[in-house]
């Protein structure tokens, strides 16, 4: 049942697990960082990267576990210390499932 508030479409999963990310700064440089996942839905993720993006900016995401290759855009980005938190919405038609669904 959704939180109050509570706009997403899908159930957030907790996932300890790494991807690579890689995007083109305002300068139109590729850039490339690791990053740790937090959550997983079926329609997106949580991730702490070590810079900020700005949102619509649009990501190439790549793991093995949980198996995700494909590309999403940038819906919120929040400091937390060193880091940001990073909201992603996946796009092309990429969709995550857990394994006991697939």
């Amino acid at each position: 049942m959704p939180r109050k508030g509570d706009i997403r479409r899908h159930d957030r999963l907790p996932q300890t697990a790494s991807v690579q990310v890689s995007w083109k700064d305002r300068l139109g440089n590729e850039k490339f960082a690791n990053a740790e996942i937090l959550d997983v839905s079926e329609g997106g993720m949580r991730v702490k990267l070590p810079e900020s993006l700005a949102e619509h900016t649009l990501v190439t995401l790549r793991s093995d576990r949980p198996a995700l290759h494909g590309r999403a855009s940038v819906r919120s980005c929040a400091r937390l210390g060193a880091r940001y938190l990073v909201g992603l919405e996946f796009i092309g038609g990429l969709q995550w499932k857990p394994l006991s669904e697939k």
